[in-house]
């Protein structure tokens, strides 16, 4: 599934590039496969994708944010 239409990353390449890297957050995973994000709307789903990779709890987000 695509997750960042801006750089048209896929659910596997964040996966596998978190794998790779040890990276713990979305946006260095982002820097690492070639670019940062552009809008930031697909950060959040990202950001799930790189927790579940490390096995680290979901962070609980602001419903304003």
């Amino acid at each position: 599934m695509i997750v960042c239409i801006c750089n048209a990353y896929r659910t596997a390449e964040i996966e596998a590039k978190a794998r790779e890297t040890g990276h713990g957050d979305a946006y260095a995973v982002y820097q690492a496969l070639g670019a940062a994000p552009r809008c930031g709307c697909c950060l959040d789903m990202a950001q799930d994708i790189v927790d579940d990779v490390h096995g680290a709890p979901h962070t609980l987000r602001k419903a304003a944010e």
